[in-house]
């Protein structure tokens, strides 16, 4: 279930965390969709996820230990391949999960 993607000052998380996802992964914005698979499509690395939570903690304006990412992970899909899991959707999921808690 998808929570609703906006920010706390009323604003769509969908473009902010899709402009942080091309800026980290240095593809085109316009590559970037809530559908894409961040390794599989985007060519994302391990360290990129690091990256990703540290922008994520500028733009929102809050502390982000990149555990609580690991965790938000871990619990929603379990361990394995994610190559194709985590998509730009599951991102801004994450970060909507930050501003609400």
């Amino acid at each position: 279930m998808s929570a609703d993607p906006t920010l706390v000052g009323g604003g769509n998380l969908d473009p902010l965390v899709q402009r942080i996802v091309a800026d980290v992964l240095v593809v085109p914005l316009e590559q970037v969709t809530l559908e894409s698979a961040l390794v599989a499509d985007l060519g994302a690395e391990s360290i990129d996820f690091l990256d990703l939570v540290f922008h994520l903690e500028e733009a929102l304006d809050r502390r982000i230990p990149f555990t609580r990412w690991q965790r938000y992970v871990e619990e929603r899909f379990g361990t394995g391949d994610l190559s194709h899991t985590i998509t730009t959707s599951v991102v801004r999921d994450f970060a909507l999960h930050v501003t609400e808690g």
